[in-house]
């Protein structure tokens, strides 16, 4: 995989080059016209999902008939999925198609798994978000269909911050006093899993880190940043103060327990999430009232997330059938509809160039009750926020694995969580090297 993982690295890198040099010229090739339909023999393909209302997928695509007949594999969670993924293309063999995430995407992409699709794919290229569509894309080349955008804000208890007297925070200097605030009355303000580093990476995105950055023919590594350090610091804080529970994902109903008892108070999610906590909340249920992601003071509003997609395998034997595939489904009405559905779906929000249609598909009305009619706005002024400046190295499944260790040691208080950006910048760095991948500061 290192051999696959240098040569994809160069490439990519030399692609950038090329693309940063034409745009000083004029004039360009004209992009060809997106197909709107599938004109080759009958095939059959088969596609892994990582969660079972996937398959809702492939039905109605199957029903709608045509050339193309689509077997739907249940994969149980991504982890599962990239490992059975792994495991079949090193033995030849696989599904043509697999929904990811684009934290995994490059280094997919890297080890020669996630098949380059930039010739069929790119005509689809404006019926996408274009933080969607650079997503999938590393070096101009393109290696998904964007599957569903993230768009982050807050779920607030709003009896609790009713009781207690608090408006919700605007900044994250303000949520960490109101952390402390209701850390005095025996109220938690967030949850911090110490499997889940997402809240770490996803406040330096924010803040405006670039960890992974292509730079001329190699990569730039920066971790080790003054904007890693201001979320490190607001991270430190709340978990200084005690204002914050460290419940593991692993033990999901306790931690949806304390969601339904009040003892959580708030949450940062998108609406894929809301699913599971709507159908494991009873008394709580009702209560939760949306509003902003909370900003570094001075900052303008913004939020950060991997993008969902939609990928080919390397071993397809048939990559145009199943971009077809990739593209009906993140585009299709009636299939967006059907992800996007918080009871029959998966709440997925979708990643095309105009989501207006199904904001309101995604609302978990049960959760929020009479808050309900603020979820349109909420997700409206989230999706407009979206910062879409991020990259994922060739070894970011990997460096995350690293992170997820040291994350846990912070959360646990065995590490203070500054330790945890120069740990990272040179793992990072020695583990690119070890590839044998250029790394320029």
């Amino acid at each position: 995989m290192l051999n696959a993982r240098k040569r994809w690295a160069v490439a990519v890198a030399g692609v950038l080059s090329l693309a940063l040099t034409a745009c000083g010229g004029g004039g360009g090739t004209e992009q060809a016209a997106a197909p709107t339909s599938y004109s080759g023999a009958p095939v059959t393909i088969e596609f892994w999902g990582s969660a079972p209302n996937l398959k809702a997928l492939a039905d109605e695509f199957n029903k709608q008939g045509g050339p193309i007949t689509v077997k739907f594999v249940e994969q149980s969670g991504n982890v599962e999925l990239h490992k059975n993924l792994r495991n079949a293309v090193a033995a030849g063999g696989g599904p043509c198609v697999f929904d990811t995430i684009t934290e995994s995407l490059t280094s997919l992409a890297s080890d020669g798994i996630a098949a380059d699709i930039t010739k069929s794919a790119q005509p689809y290229e404006k019926e996408y978000s274009s933080t969607a569509w650079s997503a999938v894309k590393t070096g101009g080349q393109v290696f998904a269909l964007p599957a569903a955008s993230i768009p982050n804000f807050m779920l607030y208890n709003a009896p609790a911050f009713q009781q207690a007297g608090l408006t919700y925070p605007k900044t994250w200097d303000e949520f960490v006093d109101d952390g402390k605030k209701l850390a005095a009355k025996g109220i938690k303000i967030f949850n911090l899993a110490g499997e889940d580093y997402t809240t770490y990476t996803y406040l330096a995105w924010q803040a405006g880190a670039q960890w992974w950055q292509l730079a001329g023919n190699g990569w730039k590594v920066n971790v080790d940043s003054p904007q890693t350090a201001k979320a490190a610091n607001i991270l430190q804080q709340l978990i200084d103060n005690n204002s914050v529970e460290t419940i593991s994902y692993n033990e999901f109903a306790a931690m949806m327990q304390d969601y339904n008892g009040g003892k959580i108070v708030s949450r940062q999610l998108s609406t894929w999430q809301t699913q599971s906590m709507q159908k494991r909340l009873t008394t709580g249920n009702g209560q939760w009232e949306p509003a902003p992601n909370p900003v570094f003071t001075g900052d303008k509003p913004a939020n950060v997330s991997f993008t969902r997609a939609y990928a080919v395998s390397s071993k397809c034997a048939h990559p145009d059938a199943a971009t077809y595939f990739a593209h009906w489904m993140s585009t299709n009405d009636s299939a967006l509809r059907l992800i996007g559905d918080p009871v029959k779906g998966q709440s997925w929000f979708p990643a095309v160039a105009d989501p207006t249609p199904y904001v309101d598909v995604t609302t978990p009305t049960t959760l929020l009750g009479k808050y309900a009619p603020e979820w349109s706005p909420i997700v409206k002024d989230a999706v407009s926020a979206q910062k879409g400046d991020w990259t994922y190295g060739p070894d970011a499944e990997a460096a995350f694995k690293v992170l997820a260790d040291q994350w846990g040691k912070a959360v646990a208080k065995q590490i203070p969580v500054a330790s945890i950006a120069p740990f990272m910048q040179n793992w990072i760095v020695q583990d690119l090297k070890r590839a044998g991948i250029n790394v320029v500061s």
